[in-house]
């Protein structure tokens, strides 16, 4: 494998009719505070990847007989600090998952893993600026998605590889390509 490094991201992205409902939510919040919409989804490992690796990725997804996986939710949660991450549903790791995740960033070179989530709101402006969103106001949001997320379990089924927006920004939400892996 070479080491040309790409910015992209390989993804689990959930099963159609619970990524429309969970489509619908991350909406509502990002037309009500003039945030970018995004699909739903699981980073299984990125933001920046070997280039040389993909057909490798593509075939372990599809071959290594670990999907579809079922999660469960921890809990609906915020943090202040990354605009990924301001409103999340927490994942809570399982075998299956972690194995997958695990070969995936060895495959694919990538970095070290964060905790498994599905992102809810992007603290990321229209302008492609992260913006201040004080604690209060992300516990605010955390209810209201609370409210509307209320599976206990999602089934992650449907692996894709997501490539940031130009210059390699991430933050360029309305441009990123997302694709089956």
């Amino acid at each position: 494998m070479g080491n040309e490094r790409i910015h992209a991201s390989v993804w689990l992205r959930l099963r159609p009719f619970e990524e429309a409902k969970l489509d619908r939510v991350i909406r509502r919040l990002a037309d009500r505070h003039h945030t970018h919409r995004f699909l739903p989804h699981l980073t299984v490992c990125g933001p920046t990847l070997d280039s040389s690796s993909l057909d490798a990725a593509a075939h372990y997804a599809r071959t290594s007989g670990l999907l579809p996986l079922t999660v469960a939710v921890a809990r609906i949660s915020f943090a202040v600090g990354n605009p990924f991450e301001a409103v999340f549903v927490e994942i809570a790791t399982n075998p299956g998952l972690h194995e997958f995740r695990e070969e995936m960033r060895r495959i694919t070179r990538a970095g070290p893993l964060g905790p498994p989530h599905v992102s809810l709101f992007y603290a990321v402006d229209r302008h492609h600026a992260a913006v201040t969103v004080e604690a209060g106001e992300l516990e605010e949001k955390s209810r209201e998605a609370r409210r509307d997320v209320d599976k206990l379990e999602y089934v992650l089924e449907r692996p894709a590889i997501a490539y940031a927006g130009a210059g390699g920004s991430w933050f360029r939400v309305s441009e990123w390509n997302v694709r089956d892996l």
